[in-house]
């Protein structure tokens, strides 16, 4: 009975983090929200917080807001390296490093080596560049 009540009290939370991203996505009243929307680091730390509430909800080893603080930090730090003006000329380098600190972020929320998901994700970084260079060329 405890277990139920657990996962629909984390489903609740989870929905009303939706919700809430919602409503603060609709309101742009002022300029300064509009100025800090349009900043990389703004919209993936909103969107890794979301994605970060969401896998909390859904999984069993973490707790939504673990989830959310992790899944905001990954997201500033992706939207740093998306704005850095050393890496910006170097496509690989950001794509991996952007992979590893997202596979650091996941393994930390599941409780799993962050060392194997760094390295797990800066190759899915490195892929990725590869499959989007490929398609470019076509």
């Amino acid at each position: 009975m405890k277990r139920i009540a657990l996962y629909t009290h984390k489903r609740t939370v989870a929905a009303l983090t939706i919700l809430g991203g919602l409503l603060a996505s609709s309101m742009h009243t002022s300029a300064l929200a509009e100025d800090l929307w349009k900043k990389p680091v703004v919209k993936q730390g909103v969107v890794g917080a979301a994605a970060g509430a969401a896998v909390g909800a859904l999984s069993d080893r973490s707790s939504v807001g673990k989830g959310a603080v992790t899944g905001a930090a990954v997201g500033v730090g992706t939207g740093l390296m998306t704005q850095s003006r050393f890496l910006r000329d170097k496509p690989l380098l950001r794509n991996a490093a952007q992979g590893a600190v997202i596979g650091t972020g996941a393994s930390y929320v599941t409780g799993k080596s962050k060392v194997k998901g760094a390295a797990i994700g800066a190759g899915g970084g490195a892929g990725y560049h590869y499959v989007k260079k490929y398609l470019d060329k076509r």
